[in-house]
């Protein structure tokens, strides 16, 4: 019989106790999927504007945000022509070059990278680097003009935020040598002074040719270092110097000093910076005597056979004149000249009259600006009146201030007889005519340059005679106008104008010292002939043998007196 569990409970003979159950096992019920799909598309759009962004910007450039303070444009490459003198010696060219520069955020420690940087260029301002690298900008020039090599050596510091931009940058190999007449170009490479400022359009219309001119390293070289050699042993201020080819009135040298370096730019003293040769005027003094003498030649007012009376003072509308050594007895014309007279000179001006004077001085070049190519030249400075005074004093060099080239492009008179050569600085070529502007008669610049040689031998300028050279010329020392208004008797402007060789001219060479003084070298004398005629005897000397030239051998024909002020 079979007994079932109800049964046993109905009979109470079923003992009651819980039995464990197993369910099975809870788990956390996976997400809908209407949430992933809605996430995969939200990823899809990120993803996409992100990408849309980056092609917009490869399209369009930087934000905004970048543009606040843009880097600095590389300076322009700009073509410019090489200048060569006249021999094809290199004397300025374009050269590859690179701008030092720097991204201040990106620098760490200024001060560590400025002195840093001055390790491998000396010449950097490290205060100055420094204030630029703390700056807010974001791009800065530290330095123009680096060379390959100190690209270099910059680039191998390994300096974060430093970098470099490249430029061309205006190169003058011969560093200070004709620094004055090649001037300089600034920081777009567009001229800036001399030959630079003047031939600016041509140079740049040339490209990558090249210029010729017609100055001559050997002689260019030879002139600068006689005019500092006088200029330091006389103390002077400063000094200039210009040599003529007197036929073509090519410049073979043109010297001013104290020197510059084109390289350098607005570097070195006002004093240094002033272009002497052609960018100043100056009473020139007795060194304008000649053309007295030529103009009362050529027009009758003088016979070289006629005495003058130097003994006494000479008066003009109640201004009198005396010679600083006046001579015993009656003197002819070639000692007047040889010893510089006032009086006589002053005496020619008045035969000669106002009007005709300053006819002949318009046509020797003297009453307008030089037209040699070089930035800057003035305007002469011309008398006011024409008085009977004006025209006496205009006759011994006084009244009247030019440049050094103008005085030289007048020289040139006497070696085309009579006719004058307008300076240049281009070369000429072979068979190009030169244009000549008749002034004298043959014979009466013949007989003027005669006198000149006269003042070599036994005059004034008795120490540029040096054995086996054939110079004529003429000495000046004019009185230069002081704080006063007023001449200033120990403020002088000692000068020599010289043509050689004598017997066959053909170069021109004017030497001047400004502010010289009394010296043991000098024999305590400031004069042009104790000062400037022994600087260009040795510079004749020294330039000779690049010349085509014929020295003259033997000693000079006499000599004799004191040496008296011109």
């Amino acid at each position: 019989m079979r007994v079932s569990a109800r049964d046993m409970m109905k009979a109470g003979r079923f003992e009651t106790f819980e039995t464990p159950v197993r369910h099975a096992p809870v788990v956390e019920p996976a997400p809908g999927r209407p949430r992933i799909n809605k996430l995969a598309v939200l990823m899809v759009v990120i993803f996409g504007v992100l990408a849309a962004r980056a092609v917009q910007l490869s399209l369009a450039g930087q934000p905004e945000s970048a543009r606040i303070a843009p880097r600095a444009a590389p300076a322009p490459v700009v073509a410019r022509a090489d200048l060569v003198d006249r021999n094809g010696v290199l004397l300025a060219t374009m050269l590859p070059s690179w701008i030092l520069a720097g991204e201040p955020e990106k620098i760490w420690d200024p001060a560590q990278a400025a002195r840093r940087l001055a390790t491998v260029l000396p010449d950097l301002d490290i205060a100055a680097t420094e204030r630029r690298l703390r700056s807010k900008a974001k791009f800065v020039h530290l330095k123009p003009g680096l060379t390959a090599s100190q690209r270099r050596a910059v680039h191998d510091l390994g300096l974060a935020g430093i970098s470099f931009e490249r430029e061309q940058r205006r190169v003058y190999p011969n560093g200070m040598l004709a620094g004055h007449a090649l001037g300089g170009v600034n920081r777009e490479n567009a001229g800036a002074g001399g030959v630079e400022s003047a031939l600016d359009a041509e140079l740049r219309r040339a490209g990558v040719g090249r210029v010729e001119l017609s100055l001559d390293t050997r002689i260019q070289y030879a002139l600068e270092s006689e005019l500092a050699d006088a200029a330091w042993a006389a103390k002077a201020k400063g000094g200039a110097a210009v040599i003529l080819d007197g036929h073509t009135g090519e410049t073979l040298a043109l010297a001013s000093w104290p020197q510059i370096d084109p390289n350098t730019p607005g570097a070195g003293s006002e004093t240094a910076r002033l272009n002497r040769a052609s960018g100043a005027v100056y009473e020139m003094g007795s060194t304008l005597k000649p053309f007295t003498v030529a103009i009362a030649l050529d027009t009758g007012n003088l016979r070289l056979t006629e005495r003058f009376d130097l003994t006494e003072a000479f008066t003009i509308d109640g201004r009198t004149f005396r010679d600083p050594h006046p001579f015993v007895g009656p003197a002819t014309i070639r000692e007047a000249v040889a010893h510089s007279s006032n009086v006589a000179m002053a005496e020619l001006a008045l035969r000669v009259g106002a009007q005709r004077q300053r006819d002949y001085l318009g046509k020797l070049g003297l009453l307008e600006r030089t037209s040699i190519q070089i930035g800057g030249a003035p305007a002469p400075l011309l008398p006011r009146t024409e008085s009977r005074l004006t025209t006496g004093v205009l006759g011994f060099g006084h009244g009247l201030a030019v440049s050094m080239v103008s005085l030289a492009g007048a020289y040139t008179v006497f070696t085309n007889n009579g006719a004058r050569a307008t300076p240049t600085l281009l070369r000429h070529r072979a068979g190009e005519k030169v244009r000549l502007t008749p002034v004298f008669t043959p014979l009466a610049a013949q007989e003027t340059l005669q006198l000149m040689r006269d003042v070599v031998i036994e005059g004034t300028a008795r120490r540029a005679d040096l054995r086996g050279l054939d110079i004529a010329g003429k000495t000046g020392t004019a009185e230069k106008i002081g704080a006063d208004g007023k001449y200033a008797p120990d403020v002088l402007l000692s000068s020599f104008a010289a043509i050689f060789p004598a017997r066959a001219p053909r170069y021109v060479i004017v030497l001047a010292l400004d502010e010289p003084q009394r010296t043991p070298e000098n024999g305590n004398l400031a004069t042009g002939g104790a000062v400037a005629a022994p600087a260009v005897g040795r510079v004749v000397a020294r330039i000779t043998p690049f010349l085509a030239t014929t020295p003259v051998h033997g000693s000079a024909e006499k000599r004799g007196g004191g040496d008296r002020r011109p």
